[in-house]
């Protein structure tokens, strides 16, 4: 994985939201503090429109929310924990706990489907899938999240 799409920096543990909305909140707040987005409000109401076109929620506890705004500056990877399992809507209806969150920037790139098809071929693998699900170091994430 490229360094500037993702590293250790790119993984945000979230202790507070409840709700996917707040989720959404505390995931723009992220994306943008880190210098991917230059508005955390447009990050936030692109990942609203998104899902609201269809869920971003897979199985497993996992989603894989993604907004493409004006305010996205450069490609990026996020992996966000939940401590809280969040309601999502998910295709198994299952709350989620990790999300795979990507920041895209709206320049015709289709980066980004390459990344999304080789982020949901690695979900299949139960062992890379339980060390996201089950897994609190940040070496050990970003080293597993470095496979993809």
């Amino acid at each position: 994985m490229e360094k500037e799409i993702f590293n250790q920096t790119n993984i945000f543990f979230d202790n507070e939201s409840q709700t996917q909305d707040e989720a959404f909140q505390s995931i723009a707040k992220f994306v943008s503090d880190n210098g991917y987005s230059t508005s955390e409000n447009d990050f936030y109401e692109g990942l609203k429109n998104r899902e609201n076109e269809s869920t971003t929620g897979f199985k497993d506890g996992i989603a894989i929310p993604h907004s493409n705004d004006d305010s996205v500056v450069k490609p990026g990877l996020f992996l966000v924990k939940f401590s809280n399992a969040i309601e999502w809507d998910a295709l198994d209806k299952k709350p989620i706990t990790v999300a795979f969150v990507l920041s895209i920037p709206k320049n015709g790139s289709t980066e980004h489907l390459k990344l999304l098809s080789k982020i949901a071929r690695k979900l299949m693998d139960e062992n890379f899938r339980q060390t996201i699900l089950e897994n609190e170091d940040k070496v050990v994430l970003a080293t597993t999240v470095d496979e993809i």
